[in-house]
């Protein structure tokens, strides 16, 4: 069978292409995949989540022809409804924007988080991060995200943005914000995307500091290799 084998962050660079096009034997799983990379190509895949057709899938999932696989080191965001903003974006994150979306007659409360580069970090100076995300994969966590919210609290309204490309400190690189009827759950529903998305995101952080450039440590919640 023929698949379509895609890598993000170090994985990308150490391989030197984003995708690759791979014969597998018929009905080979993912560890198995992973096996004939590492042979074929000396590239590490251990610890690696993996996502199949862009969702979070096990090493022992069985592949078929045709499927999309992403292997996706430790990860460190069009919307699916009107009253959600899902985005990944190489454009600044602007509070006015997402304010002019949520703010609605019918919503007497707003929570925003931003998340911006911090510096120093660790007691290093950083100069500046590359984001690095798997874009279509990011829109449907984050309108997971919003959708576990609402189970959570109830009528919302969501805007969720993530940046890509470099970043210099002081700017944004997230920015979440939430409208409800009520303050609590609109605070309440605000954390918990901040929560659910900073080890659900497939985004990735390469930083540069003055220790030079490092990729930054991330989370492998789902099953890994």
């Amino acid at each position: 069978m023929r698949l379509n084998v895609v890598f993000f962050a170090h994985l990308r660079r150490e391989i030197g292409t984003e995708q690759l096009a791979l014969d597998a034997p018929d009905g080979a799983d993912v560890r198995a995949v992973a096996s004939l990379i590492e042979a074929q190509h000396g590239l590490s895949l251990k610890g690696c989540m993996v996502a199949v057709n862009e969702n979070y899938a096990t090493p022992d999932h069985a592949l078929k022809d045709g499927d999309e696989v992403a292997f996706l080191p430790p990860v460190a965001g069009g919307s699916g409804d009107s009253a959600t903003h899902c985005e990944m974006t190489d454009q600044p994150l602007l509070l006015q924007t997402a304010d002019a979306f949520l703010v609605r007659p019918g919503c007497g409360a707003q929570a925003y988080f931003v998340g911006t580069v911090r510096s120093p970090n660790k007691g290093k100076e950083v100069e500046y991060i590359d984001y690095e995300g798997y874009a279509p994969m990011a829109r449907k966590v984050m309108q997971g995200a919003a959708d576990a919210a609402r189970e959570k609290h109830g009528e919302l309204r969501i805007w969720i943005q993530h940046r890509t490309g470099r970043l210099l400190p002081g700017e944004a690189s997230i920015l979440i914000g939430v409208a409800s009827p009520h303050r609590r759950a609109a605070l309440e529903a605000c954390d918990f995307l901040i929560e659910y998305l900073k080890v659900e995101i497939p985004v990735w952080k390469h930083e540069t500091d003055d220790d030079g450039q490092h990729w930054v440590d991330g989370h492998s919640e789902h099953p890994a290799l």
